[in-house]
């Protein structure tokens, strides 16, 4: 592909990235959002327990590219507080999303007006997303040969996870990542912000950036 170009991955931390935009999801709505993403794959079973996924999902073993914690741990622990580092969070863009993309535009240097920005909005919201599914899933490499009776984009929010997963896996996630959760904004349920370690003293965050 010819420079400038955007690479879209899941990849834990790599410096051959030069400059890196990285969106982090709060990893309870990740975990039910993977499981079903797993249903439609045929990956597991629809009567498979989704306690028995999250079990899996703390140990990294739903993704090639490490668990939830580790994989953010590499980017934040290298790359937080670099300019060439833009950390945007999905409850944000699906928020604010007009406000979000403004960030992305100033960051490559793109000049984007209002217009575009709004356009842009409209072409990636849920509803259009889910009607190209319908006429592109053999397309995609991500839904080729998947279930046609599961969509690959459900419900396109946040917080989800209230009524979706069962009370103890909460806490089992909560207590496995909650400081790095709550350096990400994320509120805990299972425990106060005075019960859970500060994020920093764990030594997973250096207090600059290399440049």
């Amino acid at each position: 592909m010819p420079r400038p170009r955007i690479i879209k991955s899941h990849d834990c931390f790599d410096p051959r990235y030069r400059r890196v935009i990285y969106i982090v999801r709060d990893p309870r709505d990740v975990v039910v959002s993977q499981y079903h993403y797993h249903r439609k794959l045929r990956k597991i079973e629809d009567d498979s327990p989704i306690e028995k996924f999250v079990t899996r999902f703390l140990a990294g073993e739903t993704c090639p590219h490490g668990s939830w914690g580790q994989n953010i741990a590499t980017w934040l622990y290298t790359s937080e507080g670099d300019p060439r580092f833009l950390l945007l969070r999905y409850e944000d863009l699906v928020k604010d999303t007009a406000g979000e993309l403004a960030k992305v535009a100033a960051f490559l240097h793109l000049s984007a007006g209002p217009e575009q920005i709004a356009q842009a909005v409209e072409r990636s919201s849920a509803d259009r997303m889910r009607q190209l599914e319908k006429t592109q899933t053999d397309k995609n490499g991500l839904m080729r040969g998947s279930r046609k009776d599961l969509s690959f984009v459900r419900a396109a929010g946040s917080g989800g996870w209230h009524s979706d997963l069962p009370a103890p896996m909460v806490a089992r996630i909560e207590a496995a990542w909650g400081p790095l959760m709550q350096h990400l904004g994320y509120e805990l349920s299972s425990q106060s912000p005075s019960e859970a370690r500060d994020f920093d003293s764990l030594g997973i965050l250096s207090s600059s950036a290399p440049r």
